[in-house]
């Protein structure tokens, strides 16, 4: 399924881990990172599907990627920093679906590498890592990227 029209974004929001201790329930505009350097957040997205993508979901197992990649940052490319996964229910029965992620970056490779804003991409497929094509089939199937700065106080 390549870059699937028949799925939309309907919400994307994260919360830094440090700012869920205070009770606060808002989302952040900026990563904020421990004292160590590392990343902890929860990023929560709400999909929209359309009749064409409600249908296969009925004949075969599908699955919700979110990617984190480095984008600016002291490196002639970009390193993988995480990825998190989860199914999508067959039995749904409604045209949204709601996905929360946790997400763990290692502050030695933030700090390392000098990683100031992380890359986010958004894939369904019905792909695993098992599969011999999952990396084609992940980067094929991307229906959302943005980039999110990390907070410093430099």
């Amino acid at each position: 399924m390549k870059n699937n029209q028949d799925i939309n974004l309907a919400y994307f929001g994260f919360q830094n881990k440090i700012n869920q201790s205070g009770g606060v329930n808002t989302h952040d505009s900026q990563l904020l990172p421990r004292k160590d350097g590392s990343l902890d957040f929860n990023l929560k997205c709400s999909l929209n599907f359309g009749k064409e993508f409600q249908q296969l979901l009925k004949t075969d197992t599908w699955y919700i990627y979110l990617t984190v990649l480095s984008e600016e940052a002291d490196l002639k490319g970009q390193i993988y920093l995480d990825q998190v996964y989860g199914p999508i229910p067959k039995e749904i029965g409604s045209i949204s679906f709601g996905a929360g992620f946790d997400v763990h970056v290692d502050g030695k490779l933030i700090i390392q590498n000098s990683i100031r804003s992380l890359l986010f991409e958004l894939s369904i497929t019905n792909k695993t890592d098992e599969d011999d094509d999952f990396d084609s089939a992940i980067k094929d199937s991307c229906f959302f990227q943005t980039v999110i700065p990390i907070w410093s106080n430099k």
